[in-house]
């Protein structure tokens, strides 16, 4: 068993175990003034992962108030944080329950233990203000005794201070600790989930909600404890400062984890590696099997082509549909490429469509599963959605996280982000009596003449 794609879902285990209070916040909650009643209503409805300036604003409603004051309206919403991190928590517990016992070298348990003390401590900060201190009558929060001790407990310089943990977290996530062989924590988790299952998409949201959500709370009690305890607002800023530094640092980090796919139906071809990553989107499988022409058949392809398999005398096209047009997240970039239609076709694509005439005697074509849009019968038409409105050498931006094609159109291979490119081709040996093919509108390039030959561009 391999100790790295593992490692991930070990630590996620280590979040719901519970943590005894630390000693400096174990006085008498007694204090002479007595707490007003807590209103529950929510003031953060969601702390939305990778969202620079929600989360600054998240942090700055915390840093940005008078000395030893806090509103109830603040409080209350790091009490929703609290909330939410109680059920994200759960959820990702959750997913761990299968695991059983592993084995993991030194470095790799360390890392793990670490994690899961500074989780457990930002969650003890948060839980204890949220159960034992309350905003009083002159805007303090009371007990005023334990309120200066929470506060003391959070800028501790020690390893359980937020300022410490919290930079422990940061290095963690863009792998820049040495801990996890100087690998991301959440490279390591991705790498634990099946890419093409439907459970992709909501378990590395469920990951990137609780992590930026608890880091989001850790400055703000952070922010929070330097007013109770009369610091400057220099102080405070420098910290509102480097929260923000490090969110974006991990935002950019992130980006190829977490590009999801553009809105819309639509298809692409399947790899040997199968359907693209289902960075929120459904894929479904399709297939449309050729008979091509009988007599002296003569198919022929680009050595190292990276089709799934069911070429030879005959020809499989295998498709990843989307269907699901509300997933997703904006629209598909300007470039040079076509895609299979499924639909209508995405803003700034032109229709187009081809027709092959397949074999004529003993006609065996067949088809299957979720298709482009099209006729499948003794021969074969397929529909395509295809823009020039963009140069094919300016990379555009799509979840790169596995192996994918596009069609190449007009320009050459269209440039994807962190990605490289190879074209390849596919000839089809179409009927030869009274050939019958067609081209129409926009499509993907092909000079086979009487034969279609199609042009791919694989990304990996």
């Amino acid at each position: 068993m391999k100790v790295a794609p593992l490692v991930g879902v070990f630590l996620l285990a280590i979040l719901c175990q519970t943590q005894s209070a630390p000693a400096e916040l174990k006085s008498s909650e007694s204090d002479q003034e007595v707490a007003r009643p807590r209103k529950r209503r929510s003031i953060l409805a969601a702390v939305i992962p990778i969202a620079i300036e929600l989360l600054s604003q998240g942090i700055e409603e915390y840093g940005r108030q008078k000395q030893q004051q806090l509103e109830e309206d603040q409080l209350e919403a790091l009490r929703d944080i609290q909330r939410k991190l109680d059920v994200l928590d759960r959820k990702v517990d959750a997913l761990q329950r299968a695991i059983g016992q592993l084995q993991f070298g030194q470095q790799w348990l360390e890392g793990a233990v670490l994690y899961g003390n500074d989780i457990q401590r930002l969650e003890y900060f948060l839980d204890f203000l949220d159960t034992r201190l309350s905003p009083g009558n002159s805007g303090q929060l009371v007990p005023t005794n334990l309120a200066d001790e929470w506060a003391d407990a959070v800028l501790s310089l020690d390893d359980d201070g937020a300022g410490q943990v919290l930079h422990n977290l940061h290095e963690m996530i863009i792998g820049s600790s040495g801990l996890f062989g100087r690998n991301s924590l959440f490279v390591l988790y991705e790498g634990t989930l099946d890419g093409q299952s439907d459970q992709y998409w909501p378990k590395v949201r469920q990951f990137l909600d609780f992590t930026f959500s608890i880091q989001v709370a850790g400055y703000a009690a952070w922010v929070t404890s330097l007013n109770i305890k009369g610091r400057s607002l220099q102080e405070v800023n420098d910290v509102i400062d480097t929260a923000n530094t490090r969110i974006e640092e991990q935002r950019v980090f992130l980006l190829p984890y977490t590009k999801e796919w553009p809105k819309g139906s639509y298809g692409l071809p399947r790899t040997n590696t199968g359907c693209p990553v289902a960075a929120n989107a459904r894929w479904h499988n399709g297939l449309r099997h050729h008979d091509t022409e009988d007599d002296d058949n003569s198919n022929q392809w680009i050595s190292g082509i990276h089709f799934d398999g069911g070429y030879g005398r005959n020809m499989d096209q295998k498709f990843c549909m989307k269907t699901e047009a509300s997933m997703g997240e904006g629209n598909w970039p300007a470039g040079n490429y076509c895609i299979f239609k499924k639909g209508n076709c995405p803003i700034g694509f032109q229709w187009g469509k081809l027709k092959w005439d397949d074999e004529d005697d003993d006609n065996q074509n067949r088809a299957s599963g979720v298709l482009p849009d099209g006729r499948y019968d003794r021969n074969t038409e397929i529909q395509y959605c295809c823009r020039g409105d963009g140069s094919a050498t300016t990379p555009i931006v799509l979840p790169s996280r596995r192996p994918f094609y596009l069609f190449r159109y007009r320009a050459g291979c269209q440039r994807v982000a962190d990605m490289s490119v190879r074209e390849e081709w596919f000839r089809w040996d179409d009927e030869d009596d009274d050939n019958a093919n067609g081209y129409y509108g926009a499509h993907p390039y092909d000079h086979g003449g009487r034969n279609h030959r199609i042009h791919y561009c694989y990304y990996s």
